[in-house]
């Protein structure tokens, strides 16, 4: 099993009550930073934190102070993040020019805020400060000399935050001094956290979902994601040529695929295979289940529904097994997947159609007949044999996977 790593370290108010925490990342347990590009650390520390909502988990819902290295600030990363919650950390070494100052005016006209990381007070930094929400000042580099260095921001009204703030005698000098919050080895060390990881692949394949299943299809979106990935490029062109399509047409590229399918079927045929892939290293009977049970509730769906409603009895089976798959809470996979209320409801609580219809699955799967028969959706099958239908479903499966 593999895992990821992030320190983090509490930011206080005069009062030393926590503000929020600057998140750090770790290759390890190791309390220190990898001999690794910034740039890199950053989008590491944002894919593997990020990807299942576990910024403001991590946070306690506190603020989350990140990092941002000029290459990941120009390239807008910060623009998937709550802009509420996280604070973009400009770091000191930075250099400024037309495109940092470009990339910063954006993430500002976004709404967020900027905190200008371990200010030297070099002349360079003037033409960021106007953009500036905070200044944090390193106390062991600046010294404590510091009344005339920082009265321009106390006159503007930019919070100041002490970095390295290590005994009580500092925390009060920098208390006289007027500092707003407070960072260091005084209050807390960095806390190093460890948590299941997802690779590389799993990370683009959840990344595929979530954009497969937004209220409208981005086409040109999709296909750039599958076009990254050899094997869900494989996958999905060897699916839609299967004979679970009646071997009608065939499909050569990604755009045809897609164009082909249609909103439902994309949803449906993408799922399906990002299911696979992520559940990659996963006991197989994971996938077989999902996928099986995908089915089951989709030919039970036409038993007793039009045809409109089946799609999404299909999409509720093949998520109801992804919190097992991929170790994490079913509540933080469904604040990365805007799925309908419906659905939501029926993976939380087994409660609506489809939750009605996920239970009785379940039920069928465990062998639990005497609950099942007395199941109010069972008892409107009118005499469908379900065994059989379970045996189709299976059966499906196996084309699908094959």
């Amino acid at each position: 099993m593999s895992y990821s790593y992030i320190a983090r370290q509490p930011i206080l108010t005069r009062d030393q009550k926590v503000y929020g925490y600057e998140l750090l990342f770790r290759d390890s347990e190791s309390n220190s930073f990898p001999n690794i590009d910034p740039n890199e650390a950053t989008s590491k520390l944002l894919l593997e934190q990020h990807l299942l909502g576990d910024i403001q988990t991590l946070c306690m819902g506190k603020q989350a102070f990140i990092n941002f290295h000029a290459q990941t600030l120009l390239n807008d990363f910060p623009s998937f993040l709550n802009a509420r919650m996280v604070w973009v950390e400009l770091l000191e070494t930075v250099g400024v020019d037309e495109p940092l100052l470009k990339a910063c005016s954006s993430a500002k006209s976004k709404g967020y805020r900027i905190a200008l990381d371990d200010h030297d007070f070099d002349d360079q930094w003037e033409p960021v400060i106007p953009m500036i929400n905070m200044v944090k000042i390193d106390i062991q580099e600046q010294g404590l000399a510091l009344d005339n260095k920082i009265k321009y921001f106390k006159e503007q009204g930019v919070p100041l935050l002490a970095e390295r703030v290590e005994t009580r005698e500092e925390f009060e000098q920098c208390l006289e001094l007027g500092f707003d919050y407070f960072q260091g080895f005084f209050f807390e060390q960095p806390q190093v956290l460890q948590r299941k990881s997802l690779s590389p692949n799993r990370l683009s394949m959840l990344t595929l979902l979530k954009e497969t299943h937004k209220e409208e299809l981005d086409l040109k979106a999709l296909r750039h994601i599958i076009e990254q990935d050899l094997s869900l490029t494989y996958s999905l062109l060897k699916l839609v040529n299967s004979a679970l399509h009646g071997g009608r047409k065939k499909i050569e590229t990604i755009q045809h695929a897609l164009a082909y399918l249609g909103t439902n079927e994309i949803k449906r045929f993408i799922t399906l295979v990002v299911l696979a892939n992520v559940a990659a290293g996963e006991p197989e009977e994971l996938t077989i289940k999902s996928i099986t049970r995908a089915r089951f509730m989709e030919l039970i769906s036409a038993e007793i529904l039009s045809e409109k409603y089946h799609s999404a009895a299909f999409l509720t089976g093949m998520l109801s097994l992804l919190d097992v798959i991929l170790g994490v809470s079913m509540e933080d996979i469904l604040k990365q997947l805007p799925v309908s209320k419906d659905i939501e409801r029926a993976l939380m609580k087994r409660e609506g159609a489809w939750g009605f219809l996920l239970e009785m699955t379940e039920l069928y799967e465990r062998g639990k007949w005497d609950k099942l028969e007395k199941h109010p959706l069972k008892q409107k099958m009118n005499g469908t044999n379900v065994g059989q239908l379970y045996i189709d479903a299976s059966q499906w499966c196996r084309l699908a996977i094959s």
